[in-house]
Formats: C-alpha cells, structure tokens, sequence
C-alpha cells in the first residue's frame, strides 16, 4: 500500500525521495545531474539493501508521489524512468525469498541471479495501487497541512491540495509515459478505455448528496471527462493499435460490458470509437459545466480520434 494518506510523520524517511527530488527540482534537464548518474545511484541503493523488495517498494512509492505533486511536465520523469530501465542488470548482496523469481536475469540459483532493471520490477504493481488509491479518493475535498512543529516528508498528507489534482496530474504523467512506450512499457493501454468508459459513456454526473468534506457529483464527473480526454489524446493511438485479441484474453468481461451510452456486447468496435469522439465533440461544446481548459483538451482529443478513424478507413 502507497504512504500517500498516511499522517504527518508516520513514514520513515525515503532514501530515494532526495536523488529523485534532486534530478526532477532542477528546473531543466541541462542543469540537472545526469539522469545515468541519477539512475546508478537509485539502483546501488536498492542493490546494497538488505531488503531490496522493500527497496523497490519505496522507490516507487517515491516516484510515484513525485509524478502527482508536478504541476508541469513530466518530461524529467519518463527520462529518469528510461534511464533506470536501461541500467543493466545488477546482482543483489541479499536475496529475500520472497522476490519474485521473474525479476531475476540467468540462470542457476536464485542467489546468483540479477535484477532486471529493463523490467521496472515492482512498477506496475504499485503503479496500479497508487492510481486506484487516488481515483477511489478523488472527490476528497482536500488533503491535511501538517501541523507546526511536524516533519511529515513527501506525502499527500503533508500537502495543501486538493486529492483530484493528484489524480489527474498521475493520469497525465501514466498516458505520456503510455505514448513514450508506444504500449511497451509497464502501463497497459486498457486504462484508455476504462477511463473513455467511465466518463465518456455517461449523459453526465450522477445523483447524490452534497457530504462533508467531498466534492460534488458534478465537479467528478468534470475531473473524469478530463482524465478520459488526456487518456485518449496521448494513448488513445497505442490503445488502437494493440492486438485486440490479446486485450480480450485478459480483459473480455470488462470490454464486453454494459453502459449507459453502450448497449453492446460486442467490446471495442470503431463504432465505439465514433461514439467516444462525439462524445468529445459534444461535450467540447457546453458552456457552464466545463472550463475553458477542459473543453480545449476534449477538442484536442477529439481530433485524436477523428484522425485515427479516417487513417484507418482509407
């Protein structure tokens, strides 16, 4: 489980919120350490630790609370994680019986093999806790300030925000590393298609009560249709071009399901597609319920799919 709700000083310190901190803070990528230089460091420590499957807990519980609380681009942050990935593999001082024997390179013992860097180990896993955590608490009104006096380190908690901000700067920074991988990578291209369903194939916000500290039906469904929108402008091509009949192994019930706006069974058509993109268009076009900035990206977004569409007919 991520450490993003735990309270002001609960958590241990993070030896890789600093190196982390440290490449993305710079301001430029010319400034900053070498992310080689950056990625070899992170990786001696993980090596050296006498719990390395805690290690790469941490290390991605760092950067993945990294990745939310940027309000700019996340270009630093898929260089780093490129940079890790190309690290080669490196062999452990201390092998936990409990790592999972597929994140090791070679052949023989478990002990004498090496961790492959080129997998991310660990990183889908958490990546996906870390995003289910943040959408499952995405209409909370706000995150706690620490107190005077408290030393809380680099957690939601500590941090004067609202938690549907870290939800949609986490969905910016997975789509843009989904599209840097081209659906290689360790994000799967079915999260554009949970997001165009759960947003995209609604009339609009559903029933219920205003409740305390939690924001409105209408100011969630406002969050979703963007988080859909920055999915499909930067994914939705991956997810387009991946075998369907892989995604179907795996995801068939999903794909195959019910939705207000999607009567069929039938998963993801190309009419499917055209009822995303005029879903986009439409909602581009309402005044009142959408800001500026929203609208401009469902337009964006649109034109995604319109081209995808056309490519594929001619």
């Amino acid at each position: 489980m991520s450490t993003i709700f735990n309270p002001p000083g609960f958590n241990p310190p993070n030896p890789f919120s600093t190196p982390i901190q440290a490449f993305l803070s710079s301001g430029n990528l010319s400034s900053a350490p070498a992310p080689e230089e950056t990625a070899a460091h992170i990786i001696t420590i993980v090596s050296n630790s006498p719990d390395p499957t805690y290690a790469l807990w941490q290390l991605w519980d760092a950067f993945f609370i990294a990745a939310f609380t940027c309000s700019i681009t996340h270009h630093a942050h898929i260089t780093l994680l490129g940079a890790i990935r190309a690290q080669p593999p490196t062999q452990l001082k201390h092998v936990p019986s409990k790592l999972n024997p597929a994140l090791l390179l070679g052949s023989g013992t478990q002990a004498a093999r090496k961790l492959n860097w080129s997998a991310l180990p660990y990183f889908r896993s958490q990546w996906r806790d870390v995003h289910d955590v943040l959408q499952a608490w995405r209409d909370w009104g706000g995150a706690r300030a620490p107190r005077e006096g408290d030393n809380p380190g680099p957690t939601v908690s500590s941090l004067c925000s609202s938690v549907d901000k870290y939800f949609q700067r986490f969905c910016v920074f997975s789509a843009a590393q989904l599209k840097a991988d081209r659906g290689k990578g360790q994000i799967s291209p079915i999260w554009v298609f949970f997001a165009c369903r759960d947003a995209l194939e609604r009339e609009g916000p559903g029933p219920g009560e205003p409740r305390a500290h939690r924001m409105s039906p209408e100011h969630v469904w406002a969050l979703d249709v963007r988080v859909a929108a920055t999915w499909l402008r930067d994914g939705g091509r991956v997810l387009w071009e991946t075998d369907y009949e892989e995604s179907r192994r795996s995801w068939a019930a999903a794909l195959n399901d019910k939705t207000e706006l999607w009567q069929r069974e039938d998963g993801l058509t190309r009419d499917r597609w055209r009822l995303w993109e005029e879903r986009l268009r439409a909602l581009s076009l309402e005044g009142g319920k959408l800001d500026e900035e929203t609208r401009s990206l469902l337009t964006e977004a649109a034109g995604v799919v319109e081209g995808i569409l056309r490519e594929s007919s001619a």
